[in-house]
């Protein structure tokens, strides 16, 4: 991992819970075994969901969000806003994770492509239009399938 992350984006990788170190591990050897070696997307592939570490979620927390969204799907976005307290705490942390990631990533030293393909990395990308939409589907494929 070292030669993918610098030190400080390596801190940050450690304060991941080992579950979600295992899901950006599988995330990247599913994109290196798709034959995908970009360094920006590497390192995203790893960083992608370190936003939740500053509100980690239980298994319980990972139900209700599956649940809330299978059950009230246009209540989603809302109940995501605000602070991370009380019940919507999960819905919250899953709206706004990757911004939250981005600006860790940023103070982290990441490059700036680095902290796009974080930011991004739930935006929906119907059709790429840039070198950076086509590293943001390939993110996306490659954690639909972990």
């Amino acid at each position: 991992m070292s030669e993918l992350l610098t030190p400080a984006e390596i801190a940050l990788f450690d304060r991941f819970s080992y579950p979600d170190q295992w899901h950006s591990y599988r995330v990247l050897h599913c994109l290196m075994d798709a034959g995908y070696n970009h360094p920006d997307l590497l390192k995203a592939a790893l960083l992608h969901d370190v936003g939740k570490i500053r509100c980690p979620l239980s298994v319980w927390d990972r139900t209700v969000i599956v649940l809330g969204g299978a059950l009230f799907p246009s209540r989603i976005e809302r109940w995501g806003q605000g602070s991370p307290e009380g019940w919507r705490r999960p819905f919250v942390a899953r709206a706004q994770h990757p911004e939250w990631g981005a600006q860790m990533a940023e103070a982290a030293g990441s490059r700036p492509a680095v902290v796009d393909l974080i930011r991004r990395h739930q935006d929906k990308v119907v059709t790429p239009q840039t070198d950076g939409d086509q590293l943001l589907a390939r993110l996306q494929w490659a954690d639909d399938q972990n």
